[in-house]
């Protein structure tokens, strides 16, 4: 069996931090930033999907490369 983390939290405030990773490590889309912060977790399948979107197409491949 092969252990699968959620990529999404709820924080205290009420809001829902998605880590993208690569691999075991989170991706950091700015410097100290690794969470897309969502209003709710309604949000998360949508933004995913745009993630994906951008793995796809390429826009990813300098920040794997950067952290890999």
């Amino acid at each position: 069996a092969k252990r699968v983390k959620c990529w999404w939290t709820a924080s205290v405030d009420g809001k829902t931090n998605l880590v993208v990773r690569y691999g075991s490590k989170p991706l950091e889309f700015a410097k100290g930033k690794n969470a897309i912060e969502l209003a709710s977790e309604a949000e998360v399948a949508d933004v995913l999907a745009k993630v994906r979107e951008a793995a796809e197409i390429g826009e990813l491949d300098a920040l794997v490369e950067k952290q890999a």
